[in-house]
């Protein structure tokens, strides 16, 4: 039976594929690691959302799952133009119970970027929903949000892997990232447009990686769409083998177990 660890946490973005973060985060509770503090941009900060509000992994799979959660996100209307995230609904309130980031069980925070200034803004406080959809907001799929006097868009676009809010915590960061740098390439046009994405969204993380002490990620999420639901429990396993093996190793090394 492994010991206790505490870590703070960093949750990349990736739409679909951030089941691959609830199998880490399954894993990591399976294995007795606490996390004493999180940070996540797009789909991580809605997860880190779920995780400060003391909701488990596998509740939040279940959700992922549901139509309902699909359809607040607006995915199957993806090839029709921008996609709406509907904040009012229910199942946003299933992930995030709790209201307000300030009122989280751990601190939480959540990546965007403000198109006004131009710069990465990170809030501790606020309303959840609102501002994990913020941090959601990838544009040109999705439209910014307006927050008090910020226009908010998808925090990967600065950063898509927050380490950096976790600095001034006493514990291991471990860090998760939904865009392995090698991916199988195609040349239709949508297959550039994404791979211009995840060159962006990697060039953003390459300074965050440096700063984690346990970096976690798998060549195979490359497989997986950003905008389809259809294997997220497939993704889930991937993400909890992967997750078990990283963690294990490191408390090993940290003398743990």
């Amino acid at each position: 039976m492994a010991g206790t660890l505490t870590i703070s946490l960093a949750l990349s973005g990736g739409a679909a594929r951030g089941a691959f973060h609830l199998g880490v985060i399954a894993a990591m509770e399976k294995n007795g690691v606490e996390i004493g503090a999180i940070s996540g941009t797009s789909i991580g900060a809605v997860i880190a959302t779920g995780v400060g509000s003391g909701v488990s992994a596998f509740d939040m799979v279940r959700i992922f799952q549901s139509k309902a959660f699909q359809k607040a996100f607006g995915f199957n209307y993806f090839k029709k133009g921008l996609l709406r995230i509907n904040e009012k609904a229910a199942v946003l309130r299933d992930i995030a119970p709790i209201s307000r980031l300030e009122a989280m069980k751990i601190p939480t925070f959540i990546t965007c970027v403000d198109l006004l200034s131009g710069e990465i803004v990170r809030f501790s406080e606020g309303d959840t929903v609102k501002l994990a959809i913020a941090s959601s907001a990838l544009i040109p799929v999705f439209r910014p949000i307006v927050y008090e006097n910020y226009l908010l868009i998808d925090g990967g676009f600065m950063d898509n892997l927050p380490v950096s809010p976790l600095l001034e915590f006493p514990y291991p960061v471990v860090s998760v990232n939904l865009h392995p740098l090698h991916v199988k390439q195609k040349h239709d046009l949508t297959s550039v447009i994404k791979r211009a994405l995840y060159l962006l969204f990697i060039a953003s993380s390459q300074s965050q990686i440096a700063k984690s002490d346990l970096y976690i990620t798998d060549p195979k999420l490359s497989s997986f769409g950003l905008f389809t639901f259809g294997e997220i429990m497939r993704c889930f396993e991937l993400g909890y083998r992967r997750g078990s093996e990283s963690i294990l190793t490191f408390m090993e090394q940290q003398s743990i177990i």
